[in-house]
């Protein structure tokens, strides 16, 4: 049996709110070390984590210069959206840079959190999507589907990310291949939680 073209036309409005929205919040996880230091000028360094939403190229500091957290708007490809029926899925991806110039090694690990996934308008379209991630070193390879995992409440962690080191996050969002008809002109919203943290890399060790 083929698949209604009204069905279709429902993913196409789920896919195109569905990753409209991702938000980020800098964690500011330090650790502490202690070491012995002679007379002189002290300077501030900065934790500055700077994020690009791919394939949109909209870019954003984590945080922004009043604290707040930073949200990023996503957009999608792979299966154009006007295919995009039971069984598809759309991607996206997040590039994160470690910008900051405290000294040491000072590397960061990003994580996704579990995704808030919201109907609009009511409706139960929610239910029927499913959204994955993986961590992979360039946006290229997040149209590649081997390698995500479904994002749960344990979330997904990348590996250490150095100092003007970059890090790629690919998000998937697909329809169930069980998804009915009735979904037609039904809507979603999707908000993903990015956090850094810091990871322990001074010599003397972090307490």
């Amino acid at each position: 049996m083929g698949i209604p073209r009204s069905l279709r036309a429902a993913a196409l409005i789920a896919a195109a709110v569905l990753l409209g929205l991702l938000t980020v919040q800098g964690t500011y996880a330090l650790w502490a070390a202690n070491a012995s230091a002679t007379p002189g000028s002290v300077s501030a360094a900065s934790f500055n984590v700077s994020l690009t939403g791919m394939p949109s190229g909209q870019t954003t500091n984590m945080t922004l210069a009043g604290g707040q957290a930073a949200s990023l708007a996503l957009t999608t490809s792979g299966t154009p959206l006007a295919a995009l029926g039971p069984g598809s899925a759309v991607h996206s991806s997040v590039s994160a840079t470690n910008n900051s110039d405290a000294g040491g090694q000072f590397s960061i690990s990003i994580t996704a959190g579990a995704p808030t996934v919201t109907n609009v308008g009511g409706g139960s379209l929610a239910q029927y999507l499913t959204v994955s991630a993986k961590n992979v070193a360039t946006p290229a390879e997040c149209s590649t589907t081997t390698g995500y995992a479904q994002l749960t409440s344990a979330g997904l962690t990348t590996a250490a990310v150095p100092k003007a080191g970059t890090t790629v996050v690919c998000f998937e969002v697909k329809l169930s291949s069980t998804a009915p008809s009735t979904l037609k002109g039904q809507a979603v919203s999707i908000s993903i939680p990015l956090t850094a943290s810091q990871l322990c890399g001074v010599p003397s060790g972090c307490a």
